[in-house]
């Protein structure tokens, strides 16, 4: 039992999960393209999306990624380097590292129909995560704290690459 909490521990096996992580998102994504919505799916797939985030304990959120090198933190930092920073609005931004931090602490599931909905929103697919933020905006109080600056760094590399 010992060895296996060592195993699990070792920065490698971290990186390698968050890398699973990163990979399943992408697939995800990619099979929501498949499901390609009218304007008004996606309107509905936004409000839906903005109703789960609405549920999240960001507390909960915050705490699991405050570490360095905890599995949400390198797991964030692995879906954040999947998403086309440049093509991004801030606000969008905003919105889709909320949900990058809320999936890699186990707050929003990644799998099933919610899942591609969003990772499609993580993404700003078809101006996704402005539609979620214009639905967040209309509750304030229940919008989600920014999370950009925990993946900083992936958003200037990813911005420096392409």
């Amino acid at each position: 039992m010992t060895g296996k909490a060592i195993q699990a521990a070792k920065p490698s096996a971290i990186k390698q999960r968050a890398s699973s992580f990163a990979k399943k998102l992408k697939t995800e994504y990619e099979s929501g393209l498949h499901d390609d919505p009218t304007p008004a799916d996606r309107e509905a797939t936004a409000v839906e999306v903005s109703e789960a985030m609405r549920k999240v304990d960001w507390a909960k959120v915050k705490a699991a990624t405050a570490g360095k090198t905890a599995d949400a933190t390198q797991s964030v930092k692995a879906m954040a380097a999947q998403v086309d920073w440049d093509k991004v609005t801030p606000v969008a931004a905003e919105v889709s590292s909320a949900l990058i931090a809320a999936v890699a602490a186990g707050q929003l599931p990644i799998g099933g129909v919610m899942g591609a909905r969003v990772a499609r929103t993580i993404m700003n697919d078809r101006g996704l995560a402005q539609q979620v933020a214009r639905s967040l905006a209309r509750t304030p109080s229940q919008a989600p704290p920014d999370f950009r600056p925990l993946i900083a760094g992936a958003i200037e590399t990813t911005a420096r690459e392409t």
